[in-house]
């Protein structure tokens, strides 16, 4: 989550001069102008989301990803924090919220342990500062439980990337689990991986084939399967020119792509009638049913020597 906090902005949109000499004629002028525009939004008490900033600068999302990544690594973005609730902050909220109340001790039950402070400030935090609804904040416990991962610190970092995507009904909950544990799991068995969720690299592939693509999950499969059997590797590049050539050519089925691929195979070049006239013919000798072979002076004088010696052998 990238942050600019609103109270180090003034009324209109400040550019400083170290930020100009810095950064002005030397890196790419989306990168400006992206950041820029994320000030100008937070003096509006609003942070746009990639896809807003993809479709108003015309860029893709990875590129709007490694813009952010970029101002983010030059300390640009303030990081903000999930408030620490004290104990009587707890009970006081509990106690005027019995949704809330019901949530820790749900939350309890599906960790299958008591919750110490931390924790319950963590579970409260997730409710009133990432504004997940409760019932999603339970479908996020279950999966974490489910995996074998009740650490407090894990269980805020699900809940934070849940919080970016705007997961905030039950059923988009469900989706999103389907999608990343369900269907992700899949596209990386097809190349052979398993045992491990798809790492960041793999995510970008997957979600845009998926998600900004929206081609259909069989269709990635195989795309990724052939890609193992003419690489002999795991290739993602391989996998995503193939998708790309597919999405292109308006393929999205398996069938079709079959078809297209045979279509599209190099074709060996067929001698012509002349060609296969103008060949020289190979005559066999009459002493034997063998061709006979072409030699040239230095291997008829090593092939006389060789004979010469057996003969001395022999004697």
């Amino acid at each position: 989550m990238y942050y600019i906090d609103p109270e180090k902005l003034m009324s209109f949109t400040p550019v400083s001069n170290s930020f100009i000499d810095r950064y002005f004629g030397a890196i790419d002028p989306n990168y400006i102008a992206v950041y820029i525009y994320i000030e100008r939004q937070s003096l509006r008490g609003k942070l746009p989301k990639v896809s807003e900033l993809s479709e108003r600068f015309t860029l893709n999302s990875e590129t709007v990803e490694e813009i952010i990544a970029y101002w983010d690594s030059q300390g640009m973005f303030d990081k903000p924090q999930a408030p620490t609730y004290t104990p009587t902050e707890i009970a006081k909220i509990e106690a005027s919220n019995s949704e809330v109340s019901a949530l820790v001790q749900t939350a309890g039950a599906i960790l299958g342990k008591a919750l110490g402070q931390k924790e319950q400030s963590t579970i409260l935090s997730l409710y009133d500062y990432y504004n997940l609804p409760v019932e999603v904040i339970t479908i996020l416990l279950g999966h974490c439980a489910e995996a074998g991962k009740t650490s407090i610190s894990y269980i805020e970092k699900i809940a934070k990337d849940w919080a970016e995507k705007g997961i905030k009904t039950s059923e988009e909950a469900e989706a999103y689990l389907k999608l990343y544990y369900g269907d992700f799991s899949k596209v990386l068995k097809a190349f052979g991986i398993t045992g491990r969720l798809a790492n960041a690299k793999e995510k970008k592939y997957i979600e845009k084939w998926l998600l900004e693509n929206k081609q259909p999950l069989n269709l990635v499969i195989e795309a990724c399967e052939q890609s193992v059997i003419n690489t002999g590797k795991v290739s993602w590049k391989y996998a995503d020119a193939t998708l790309k050539n597919w999405l292109d050519n308006n393929i999205t089925t398996i069938e079709q792509a079959h078809k297209f691929t045979e279509e599209n195979k190099p074709k060996r070049k067929q001698a012509t009638k002349s060609e296969k006239s103008s060949a020289p013919v190979k005559k066999t000798n009459k002493f034997n049913n063998f061709e006979e072979r072409d030699y040239n002076p230095a291997d008829l004088e090593n092939l006389a020597l060789e004979l010469l010696k057996e003969n001395e052998d022999e004697s």
